[in-house]
């Protein structure tokens, strides 16, 4: 499974309404902290190539939460003390952007041996993040048990949200609920392909082509109207785009370092992960 892989594709399949609006999309590197920088001390890359971008959140301890994961079991970010989480958001029927950001964290995860480190996933999608529907999501990634998806009703999940500064998918819920049947249904028509021994290359991650607003390059974007401005990252359209970065919180639950998606790669994530871990 390669870094920037979407799940496969079936010709004509995948697309949702025509009529979902466009939601455009700020740079996460921006919208937490509004702060841009390299990694801090600690966190360095080869001195002969430049250094990958990321961002430093506001320092201190990490906003907790008790959300239900895919098996039913309430978590917090208190029950990962002493391991480094790797935490993100994500909606599970997602086909482009969230697959392939998964398979970097799963990669990512396998090259430092899955010890001393747990990824939380949280859901942006209330509606269409089921249990069933999550733990296919884990599997397909190839995660162990080192990960869980994090789930809830929309007033459970705003306030993490807004303290991550995280803007969910935007789509009401009949559009939720008709995009994740629709998956469902791609998905089993995928399945009935393969098993009649028809091969699909996998398809590599692509942004949309689309125009960003004016709005994508305000300095400082208001995290708390939970509105994602920048550049368009989802093909499934307008009311589908959220927010998509890693962020690192340390073994003590201090958040640390954040790595936006066009700058995620399994190998920085390991080296970030591996550094975390072995401090005290």
């Amino acid at each position: 499974m390669t870094d920037r892989t979407a799940e496969a594709a079936v010709p004509g399949e995948g697309r949702y309404s025509p009529t979902l609006r466009f939601l455009v999309v700020a740079g996460m590197c921006l919208v937490v902290g509004g702060l841009l920088g390299l990694l801090a001390a600690g966190l360095k890359t080869s001195p002969s190539s430049p250094a990958p971008v990321r961002f430093i959140p506001p320092p201190g301890q990490a906003r907790d939460f008790r959300l239900r994961d895919e098996s039913g079991r309430t978590r917090s970010l208190a029950d990962a003390r002493g391991d480094v989480v790797a935490m993100t958001w994500i909606y599970s029927t997602c086909r482009d952007l969230c697959p392939a950001e998964g398979n970097i964290i799963s990669e990512a995860v396998r090259k430092t041996g899955a010890h001393g480190v747990q990824v939380y996933v949280m859901s942006v999608d209330p509606v269409g993040d089921t249990p069933e529907r999550t733990r296919a999501w884990l599997q397909r990634r190839q995660f162990g048990p080192e990960a869980h998806y994090l789930m809830g009703t929309r007033a459970q999940l705003a306030p993490v949200w807004r303290a991550y500064a995280i803007a969910p998918i935007n789509a009401s819920p009949q559009e939720a609920a008709a995009a994740a049947e629709q998956a469902d249904a791609f998905r089993a028509k995928f399945a009935a392909m393969l098993a009649k021994g028809i091969k699909f290359k996998p398809q590599p991650y692509k942004h949309p082509e689309r125009p960003t607003q004016k709005s994508a390059y305000a300095p400082y974007p208001d995290s708390n109207d939970l509105q994602y401005r920048g550049r368009p990252r989802h093909v499934a359209g307008l009311d589908f785009e959220h927010s998509a970065y890693v962020m690192l919180i340390d073994k003590h639950g201090n958040q640390r370092v954040g790595l936006p998606f066009e700058q995620l790669t399994a190998a920085n994530l390991a080296h970030d992960i591996r550094v975390l871990r072995g401090e005290p």
